[in-house]
């Protein structure tokens, strides 16, 4: 998820340390909290490629049906979760969303996490979670406000805020559990 090397320059990587190695250190934080869960559903953690270049993974993984939609219950997006000056993460879902963005809302206090709920609609198709929403799967993006680095060969690793990307893995690792054993009777 991000962008070829730079033309000029002598710091030509995009390292892209919030936008979304972030993201990334949150899903497999997720997948380390998950480990010895047993559910009773089925998670898939997923990282796609060409974000940047038109939701080129994430589209395929939903059109070739990697996964049939239907049996598709939620997605958390987590892309750029490490540098918000506010200190508190945008979440949006939309119409599509609502159900997961009320369950994460209903949960935050535990972390204890600040959001900005429903800020940024128009992001919703513009990211990972703009597939699955496309296909009328509920999903909801965890994200930070663009910053000085966005998409500048300077978005680098020291800094992000390893409080604010812990937090938002925490959420989600809760919103995981909690939906699953809450849904599971509607599961086929």
């Amino acid at each position: 998820d991000h962008l070829p090397p730079a033309k000029s320059g002598e710091d030509r990587i995009y390292n892209g340390a919030d936008d979304n190695a972030s993201g990334v250190c949150g899903m497999i934080a997720v997948a380390e909290a998950l480990r010895s869960d047993r559910l009773d559903v089925g998670i898939v953690l997923g990282g796609f490629t060409g974000e940047e270049a038109g939701l080129i993974g994430s589209r395929a993984f939903v059109a070739g049906e990697t996964l049939p939609p239907p049996r598709i219950r939620g997605v958390f997006n987590m892309d750029m979760i490490s540098r918000q000056p506010d200190g508190a993460i945008r979440l949006d879902g939309g119409e599509k969303g609502k159900l997961l963005v009320d369950l994460l809302v209903r949960l935050a206090p535990q972390v204890p996490i600040e959001m900005k709920v429903d800020t940024h609609p128009d992001w919703l198709m513009r990211s990972d979670q703009g597939a699955f929403l496309g296909a009328g799967i509920p999903s909801v993006l965890f994200s930070c406000e663009d910053h000085e680095d966005y998409h500048r060969v300077t978005d680098h690793a020291d800094k992000a805020d390893p409080a604010l990307m812990a937090k938002v893995a925490t959420l989600v690792t809760g919103a995981v559990r909690t939906y699953a054993s809450e849904m599971s009777p509607r599961f086929n």
